[in-house]
């Protein structure tokens, strides 16, 4: 592990100011998507920002291209070469070396509208410093987060928005609204991506430690969630300031044979976190909000394997693993358990799956599934 770019200071050199905001970057294999997403970053209006690059072991031209893009802004750019460790590893080594009181993250291969820090930063609240001469300072505890697009590569996109309205969620309005109803429900209460937002640093640090390394999908939901729980302010804003690339091909819209054992290490790690967090106070309450969130996650697991395409007789094996998946987890309690009216077309008909695993039903759905992503 090492770092690129970073500049000795001596007795001569005044210390450098920390940037208000730092931005985080994890590369691996992307040379095709990084200069889209780095120069979204250095566009931006709002200058008081470094941005880290952190190369997890990148096999392309990956790593070459952040030292060039330090050597090209060498007073906003660092590097953080380092092995191959996953997103969550490369993420938070990021965060080890930032310097900024808050933390924005953004994916390799997305990008960022010009006026996203500003408007971001603009939501901050100050309070009065310790001197009168001082600047007045920023009101620990704060997260800023906006909206994002879905961009699907042949012009068509899609806004994405919090469940909850736009505003500043304080005091009893973020403990009622926000932090006991944050899961368990279609709509999350907020975009659960650690992306598209600003986060005060504190609250990335003290629960990095609740992070479960060998977690490996739907890890932002396992670091947003404490966070969002220890938070002492959240305000919502719904401007689509940011750009998810949709890529067909990717991990996370493939079949993936582990995905069970992933999201059984995600349910138990949701139930530590409301644990400790205390939220809801009753633990048999913790244990009904981990239970309906699961049931998404579950939905999110049939959905896998009703659209996998692994070689001979994939359809059989679809089917024998859902009703397998669909016994082993109650999957009619299961479904009991969730509160909301179902609103995403693909929810629902997992959600009849769910409620009768049958052989026919699995197969019509399974149908239906693969005609629409061969006509999308």
């Amino acid at each position: 592990m090492y770092l690129f770019g970073e500049k000795k200071e001596n007795q001569e050199t005044a210390p450098v100011k920390p940037p208000l905001v730092s931005v985080i970057i994890p590369v691996y294999n992307a040379a095709d998507t990084l200069r889209r997403a780095v120069d979204s970053v250095m566009q931006q209006t709002f200058r008081d920002f470094e941005l880290i690059l952190v190369d997890d072991g990148s096999r392309d031209a990956g790593g070459v291209m952040c030292d060039n893009f330090a050597a090209r802004w060498p007073d906003q750019i660092r590097v953080l070469h380092k092995e191959n460790g996953g997103l969550i590893s490369a993420w938070t080594s990021g965060v080890g070396i930032s310097r900024g009181r808050y933390l924005c993250f953004v994916d390799s291969d997305d990008w960022i509208d010009p006026e996203m820090l500003e408007k971001l930063s603009g939501q901050l609240k100050h309070g009065r410093a310790a001197s009168q001469d001082a600047s007045p300072v920023c009101l620990p505890g704060q997260i800023i987060c906006c909206g994002y697009l879905i961009e699907y590569g042949n012009g068509r996109t899609r806004a994405v928005t919090h469940g909850l309205p736009e505003g500043i969620y304080e005091g009893e309005r973020l403990e009622k609204e926000l932090k006991q109803e944050l899961l368990g429900h279609e709509m999350r209460r907020v975009i659960p991506s650690r992306c598209m937002k600003l986060i005060d640093r504190p609250l990335i640090e003290q629960n990095i430690r609740l992070l479960n390394p060998e977690i490996h999908m739907a890890e932002d939901l396992s670091i947003t969630t404490p966070v969002l729980l220890s938070a002492s302010r959240v305000v919502l804003m719904n401007d689509p300031l940011y750009h998810y690339a949709f890529v067909q091909g990717s991990m996370v819209h493939s079949y993936n044979p582990h995905l069970y054992d992933q999201y059984q290490l995600l349910r138990n790690q949701l139930r530590n976190v409301l644990a400790e967090k205390g939220i809801p106070s009753d633990v048999s309450e913790q244990e009904i909000r981990v239970r309906r969130e699961y049931y998404f996650l579950f939905l999110n697991i049939l959905k896998n394997e009703i659209r996998r395409k692994d070689g001979p007789n994939a359809t059989g094996k679809a089917i024998r693993r859902i009703r397998e998946l669909c016994l082993a987890e109650d999957s009619r309690a299961l479904s009991a358990s969730c509160q909301d009216r179902l609103t995403d077309r693909s929810y629902r008909l997992l959600a009849l799956i769910c409620r009768k695993p049958s052989p026919l039903r699995i197969l019509l759905i399974r149908w239906i599934f693969l005609l629409y992503e061969r006509l999308r």
